[in-house]
């Protein structure tokens, strides 16, 4: 059984990294279109395009299932993309929600993602009955993109978009964005370690287990510049297979 997992750019590598503690797949192929990031800004019959060419390519290349490693395609065009094929898609959201809901104990629940994903309201909808609070970040991708973890400025939009929830009292937050886990150290940090941090690769990763753990074999491929993905997928993903990085 092969999987295929893509992303806008290395927001899908958190999900990646989780999946392979608890591996089952025989391959993992991995695209991130990092021509095209940030995906948050995209109308939805754009994402809508860029979804399925991504899928596309990843059955070409083997996958058997795919990931959509992807706050903003989950959110925005999962069901309709879904309805295209006739193999298993799945997205993010649910299991985030699903977390979340076991984690609150104040039922104050903070959603950070991108502004595609919190104008789409898909995880206020699946939140029903918890208080909710959206905020869009649309820094974050584009700075952990450009490698700009330990700086002013994304310590500056750290507090630009945590500080009104962290004064609404939330005690659990969903990282709505698969980038975000990349800074989840610097956010609780930030939340002085009280609030739960919900990562969906993390849910994935126990959902998708069979207890059977394989060694996978790892392909990678992005649409734009191969060094600069490898050399900021390294500070946080230490596997051979990234000096093979293949563009497409």
């Amino acid at each position: 059984m092969n999987l295929g997992i893509f992303d806008s750019g290395l927001g899908g590598l958190t999900v990646l990294k989780e999946i392979l503690k608890n591996n089952t797949y025989d391959k993992i192929i991995f695209y991130g279109d990092t021509i095209n990031v940030p995906y948050g800004e995209k109308d939805r019959a754009t994402l809508f395009e860029l979804a399925k060419q991504n899928v596309e390519f990843l059955r070409k290349k083997g996958a058997d299932e795919i990931i959509a490693a992807c706050g903003t395609v989950s959110s925005n065009v999962l069901e309709p993309l879904k309805k295209e094929y006739d193999f298993n898609i799945l997205g993010i959201i649910d299991a985030a929600c699903i977390e979340a809901e076991e984690l609150t104990q104040n039922r104050k629940i903070g959603v950070i993602a991108t502004n595609a994903t919190i104008a789409s309201h898909a995880f206020k909808n699946k939140l029903k009955g918890y208080e909710v609070y959206e905020m869009p970040c649309p820094k974050f991708a584009v700075l952990i993109e450009q490698g700009k973890l330990d700086t002013k400025v994304m310590d500056e939009a750290i507090d630009e978009y945590l500080a009104p929830l962290k004064k609404e009292g939330i005690d659990t937050l969903i990282l709505g964005c698969t980038h975000y886990p990349i800074i989840a150290e610097k956010i609780d940090k930030y939340l002085d370690g009280k609030v739960k941090l919900v990562n969906s690769g993390n849910v994935l990763s126990r959902e998708l287990s069979n207890g059977n753990k394989k060694e996978p074999v790892l392909e990678f491929y992005v649409s734009g510049d191969v060094d600069i993905f490898k050399k900021n997928a390294s500070m946080f993903l230490n596997v051979r297979e990234l000096e093979e990085v293949s563009n497409h």
